[in-house]
């Protein structure tokens, strides 16, 4: 039998252990990690059953007491996403300007539009007049867009000042 492999060998007990303690870490990462991300578990008589809890997300656009200044013919703009697994998605806030400015949200298919024809803001479906001031308070769907605030005028530059955060709230 001299120089016969039959392809067994022993384990060595510290591998074992090796192995076991690694497993154990990975179970606790993993089970701290189903916390993080808002995992419940119940337990009934025969088994466990794991839910996710949804989470609730706000993205501020402005704050309280932003100001800024646009001149006329120009824009300010505030790019946003919402994820797709989203959903109860809400954009609420208010401003006031000096002058009479323009603002809406659009999608970037609204946006590109506005680019080559500033005209085409009022078709937006969240469209805030050309006014000194207004409450926003939009439903949307999970996808990109754009804030913005417009000044139509020639002769002078318009403030805004937001009065109420503009925020994006969301569940996922």
């Amino acid at each position: 039998m001299s120089g016969a492999n039959k392809g067994t060998k022993k384990i060595n007990g510290g591998w074992i252990a090796t192995i076991i303690v690694a497993i154990l870490i990975i179970a606790g990462i993993s089970y701290l990690l189903g916390i993080n991300r808002g995992t419940q578990q119940y337990q009934t008589s025969s088994s466990t059953i794991y839910t996710t809890i949804p989470q609730v997300h706000t993205l501020t656009l402005l704050s309280s007491g932003q100001v800024f200044s646009i001149n006329p013919g120009y824009y300010e703009i505030v790019n946003f996403s919402i994820p797709q697994d989203a959903y109860s998605i809400n954009i609420t806030g208010s401003y006031t300007s000096q002058g009479k400015v323009e603002v809406a949200i659009l999608t970037p298919a609204q946006y590109g539009a506005f680019t080559q024809n500033p005209s085409s803001i009022t078709s937006s479906q969240y469209y805030y007049g050309d006014t000194q001031g207004a409450t926003i308070n939009a439903v949307l769907t999970a996808g990109q867009y754009s804030l913005v605030f417009y000044d139509p005028g020639i002769f002078t530059q318009d403030t805004v000042t937001v009065i109420n955060p503009i925020v994006v709230e969301y569940t996922n």
